[in-house]
């Protein structure tokens, strides 16, 4: 292969391969892992307001005084 030809060769892969290794490698490493943690806080706060709410109805609180959750409005329950 000439000269040339290498230098046409490296040009392409060093266009090519940073692209494909962001989007393949360190997106889904560095970016949905933060969507998860998201997802899972939302999750526990929401497990945590629900047992609010049925320990709040043990011990007789009137129903307007109820801790209400959000996913109460947003119609999961």
């Amino acid at each position: 292969m000439s000269f040339a030809g290498k230098q046409i060769v490296g040009l392409v892969t060093g266009l090519a391969v940073p692209p494909i290794i962001t989007k393949f490698i360190l997106h889904p490493v560095l970016v949905e892992s933060k969507y998860n943690e998201v997802d899972s806080l939302k999750h526990d706060l929401d497990y945590l307001g629900w047992n609010v709410r049925l320990r709040e109805q043990e011990h007789g609180v009137a129903s307007e005084a109820l801790y209400v959750p959000t996913s109460y409005f947003q119609g999961r329950y």
